[in-house]
């Protein structure tokens, strides 16, 4: 395997030079930058040049590029694009929506950061801060202004052709959010939905659990368990209790 710093960069800008926004040539991409990640500082320097000069929509592609380069680091435990990217992350986002043009940019970048954010790629401070010129940025543009950016920088082929590459990468980020890391614990997915749950209201909470398990078998005296619960407030339960006691 030919490892020279000159020849893979040649290579690398290639593949970068003919990316599009299907998940074949992302993974393409993202494959080599793995496969010669001895040589990731050289090969993240040309996706920063790429990503500074590159036309709106491969812009976006590019992003992409590090999102599922971040995948595949995930699942081989290798963290040197990561390391790399983390203090660059407010330069990579206003690359990414940079000129008055690139607004029509703020959707997408915003759906790669909360996805970032949600597989813990980097820390929800570094995440905020480079979100927050892109935050800034949307509330300054109305939406009467960011149509007429868009009508006077894209004719009706470079739109449809937007739409079309748009579709493709709505398409692989619904797949992303399902992927779960291999060698997680098997409750994560639980922990983390878990975690995401408010605090058992035990008067609204048990009167709506009391409702569906009248539903399931109405000559149960249900009422009877509920106003024994709230009788014992401030007693800790578990969301859906009533009903596991019973079944």
């Amino acid at each position: 395997m030919a490892e020279d710093p000159f020849q893979c960069r040649l290579n690398f800008l290639s593949l970068l030079d003919k990316l599009n926004a299907s998940q074949q040539s992302i993974t393409k991409v993202a494959a080599y930058a793995m496969r010669y990640r001895k040589l990731s500082e050289d090969l993240y320097s040309c996706l920063l040049e790429e990503l500074e000069q590159a036309s709106l929509n491969a812009r976006l592609n590019i992003i992409y590029v590090l999102d599922a380069i971040f995948t595949a680091s995930q699942k081989s435990k290798y963290s040197g694009y990561l390391d790399l990217t983390r203090p660059d992350l407010p330069r990579i986002v206003n690359a990414v929506v940079a000129n008055g043009p690139g607004v029509v940019n703020i959707p997408n970048t915003q759906k790669i950061l909360a996805n970032w954010k949600r597989k813990g790629y980097f820390d929800s401070k570094e995440l905020e801060e480079a979100e927050k010129a892109l935050l800034e940025l949307a509330s300054s543009i109305s939406t009467h202004t960011e149509k007429t950016l868009t009508s006077e920088t894209f004719s009706k082929e470079d739109v449809l052709r937007r739409m079309e590459e748009d579709r493709e990468r709505h398409k692989r980020m619904k797949e992303e959010i399902w992927i779960r890391p291999a060698d997680e614990s098997k409750d994560a997915e639980f922990e983390e939905f878990w975690e995401d749950i408010d605090a058992l209201d035990l008067e609204k909470d048990y009167g709506y659990m009391m409702t569906q398990n009248k539903l399931r078998l109405p000559d149960f005296p249900w009422h009877t368990i509920l106003e024994q619960d709230l009788e014992q407030q401030p007693r800790e339960r578990s969301p859906g209790s009533a009903a596991i006691d019973t079944a």
